[in-house]
């Protein structure tokens, strides 16, 4: 039996008005699951991988970060796994410290390993050194590096960069004295001693520059 009263509803039509909300709300919940969706799209993902040895390489990444105002993961590249980086993260950035015998030997792996890939991935490289002094020889050594750098890529990212990096002679292992006394002494000659060439100001933009290359960063043609 039916009341007349306007509040009050039989169980039928409880039923018929429980399935309509149900039904608003699954659809609801949908709409909001592929709104979800799109907007994630619209995120892209950014790795900025950094080889560093005593910290000068890391310091110039969060710098690098900096400039470019925006979410970006920093990743040790001695910690991470090729294949996940690739698959994980739509863009790149890689940074390595140069080194006597010039970057992480990391750094030319991973470019081999996923050329293809970064061929669509990687907005920019840079290197951090003793060389980015301004000095003829200087630059010289710079262009060696980066050449050195991208050979496995069988190309050159639209955007590359050249930082100084920091010596502190006291901070140095045995092994790395000794190398770099000699390599000072030998090629340089000049004594080993503290120097600091990091430029805060200069990785930031550089940060800046990168993220305007997201909406479609290319490698250029192939180097010869």
């Amino acid at each position: 039996m039916t009341s007349s009263h306007p509040d009050y509803l039989s169980r039928r039509e409880f039923l018929a008005k429980a399935l309509q909300s149900s039904s608003l709300a699954m659809l609801a919940m949908s709409f909001g699951n592929q709104a979800a969706a799109r907007i994630s799209d619209k995120t892209k993902s950014t790795a900025l991988i950094y080889a560093t040895r005593y910290g000068a390489t890391r310091d110039t990444s969060v710098w690098v970060r900096k400039g470019m105002d925006m979410p970006v993961d920093l990743l040790d590249i001695e910690r991470i796994s090729f294949t996940d980086v690739l698959s994980e993260y739509d863009h790149i950035i890689v940074g390595s410290g140069i080194w006597i015998k010039g970057v992480h030997q990391r750094v030319p792996e991973f470019f081999g390993a996923g050329r293809e890939a970064l061929r669509e991935k990687l907005l920019g490289t840079f290197i951090v050194c003793g060389s980015a002094d301004g000095s003829e020889k200087g630059k010289e050594r710079i262009v060696h590096y980066l050449d050195n750098m991208h050979a496995l890529l069988l190309a050159r990212p639209t955007l590359s960069g050249a930082f100084g990096g920091r010596l502190v002679v006291d901070r140095l292992t045995e092994e790395d004295r000794t190398k770099l006394t000699a390599f000072y002494k030998n090629f340089l000659n000049e004594e080993l001693r503290d120097w600091d060439l990091t430029n805060p100001g200069k990785a930031k933009r550089f940060g800046r520059e990168a993220k305007q290359l997201e909406a479609g960063p290319a490698l250029q043609p192939a180097m010869r």
